[in-house]
């Protein structure tokens, strides 16, 4: 290869490692986003944890799912479907997916289910809203 030489061979396995972990924690993040729980967590699954390494730096991934019991510009608090509640910190840049499409943060409010993913217990990376029909039906009218 002409170019072999313009990236230490070193480098390269790094890249795929890197790629690697996180094309693994990607397939976790989709299973996790099914609303009944997808092939890699059961159906019911509340609270998951995923070790995983970039360039040998240890990460974890961590899911929650419950229904958002309040709400604040900073934060949420879901109470999970084995009773426990946790509390999640969000930011200005926390990607909001309301059933399937872009949101804002505003559209995250008591009584909706969702779904937050966290890296190594920052605040939500992206929080997944789900919005039940008796609250949709009341937000109409």
């Amino acid at each position: 290869m002409p170019d072999g030489r313009l990236t230490p061979s070193g480098d390269d396995l790094g890249v795929w490692k890197a790629l690697l972990s996180v094309s693994i924690a990607s397939l976790a993040l989709a299973a996790a986003g099914a609303a009944a729980g997808g092939p890699a967590l059961p159906a019911g699954w509340t609270h998951a944890e995923i070790n995983f390494s970039v360039n040998r730096v240890p990460h974890t991934l961590i899911l929650d799912r419950g229904r958002v019991t309040t709400v604040s510009a900073s934060s949420m608090t879901l109470r999970e479907q084995d009773g426990s509640s946790v509390q999640v910190a969000l930011a200005a840049d926390t990607q909001v997916i309301v059933d399937g499409t872009p949101g804002q943060l505003s559209d995250i409010r008591r009584g909706v289910v969702a779904v937050a993913q966290r890296i190594d217990g920052g605040s939500a990376r992206q929080v997944r809203v789900h919005v039940p029909a008796r609250l949709a039906r009341l937000a109409r009218r």
